[in-house]
C-alpha cells in the first residue's frame, strides 16, 4: 500500500486591495496581465463589482459567460478607457456621433452602437454593441492598459450582485483569476442605456444620466 495522497488545495483567486479613485501600478500591472492571458477579473467598476474580460478574446469571453451562466445572445456591456478604443469595437462613425461622445462622456452612460463585422457574437447583440466610457480611474486605466473589457454583474443570473470581494471570492473564486477589493460599491445607480444607432436616441433604461441631457445633446451636436 502506497503513501497516502495529500488531499487537493482547491485553487482561489488571488485578492488584491484596490483604490478605485487611485490605483496603484502594480495593481493595474497585474490586472491588465491577467485579462490579457485569457484571465476573469472581478473588480468594483463605475456602478458595481463586475466579472470582466477582454473584448478581443473570444476565449476569455466564453470563459466569462459560463462563469456568470449568462446565455449567449444577451451581450455585456463593453468598458472603454478613451473614444479612440471604439475604433476598435464599432463600425465607422459620423463626425456628428463622435461630437456627441465628447460632450457625454466620460460617465454612467451605456450607448448601443453598431458593432463592427469581426466582434465577437457574444457582444454583438443584434448587430449592436453596448458601450460605456466610466469615470473611473480604476476602469479608465485598466482599459487603457489591457483594451476594451466587458464587464457584466458580479451574480448568477437571477441573484442580486454580490456586494463584496468575500461574496464574490466564495461564489466565484475557484473560477474567477484575479479579484480586486475596493471597498462597498458606492451604491450609484445605474448606467443610462440608449440605443444610438437610428438617427434619434432611443431610452433603454432610465439610470444616472438623464435622458433629458442625452437628447439636448443630440440636438445641440
Amino acid at each position: 500500500m502506497g503513501p497516502a495522497r495529500s488531499p487537493e488545495i482547491a485553487r482561489v483567486a488571488e485578492t488584491l486591495p484596490v483604490s478605485p479613485d487611485a490605483p496603484g501600478d502594480a495593481v493595474i500591472g497585474r490586472a491588465a496581465a491577467s485579462l490579457r492571458g485569457g484571465g476573469v477579473v472581478a473588480l468594483p467598476t463605475d456602478t458595481l463589482y463586475g466579472l470582466c474580460a477582454r473584448a478581443e478574446d473570444a476565449g476569455a469571453l466564453e470563459k466569462l459567460y459560463a462563469i456568470k451562466g449568462r446565455r449567449p445572445g444577451k451581450g455585456a456591456p463593453v468598458l472603454i478607457g478613451h473614444l479612440d478604443q471604439l475604433l476598435i469595437l464599432t463600425q465607422p462613425l459620423n463626425e456628428e456621433l463622435w461630437e456627441r461622445f465628447y460632450l457625454l462622456w466620460p460617465g454612467p452612460l451605456t450607448l448601443i452602437l453598431p458593432a463592427r463585422e469581426n466582434l465577437s457574437p457574444l457582444l454583438a447583440e443584434k448587430g449592436g454593441v453596448a458601450v460605456r466610457f466610466p469615470d473611473q480611474p480604476l476602469c479608465q486605466t485598466l482599459a487603457r492598459t489591457a483594451g476594451p473589457f466587458a464587464a457584466t454583474s458580479a451574480n448568477p443570473p437571477g441573484e442580486p450582485p454580490l456586494a463584496d470581494a468575500a461574496s464574490i471570492a466564495a461564489r466565484f473564486g475557484g473560477e474567477i483569476d484575479l479579484i480586486l477589493d475596493g471597498g462597498p460599491p458606492a451604491g450609484a445607480p445605474p448606467s443610462t442605456v440608449v440605443d444610438a444607432r437610428a438617427g434619434a436616441p432611443l431610452l433603454l433604461r432610465e439610470g444616472a444620466v438623464p435622458f433629458d441631457k442625452v437628447l439636448e445633446i443630440w440636438g445641440d451636436a
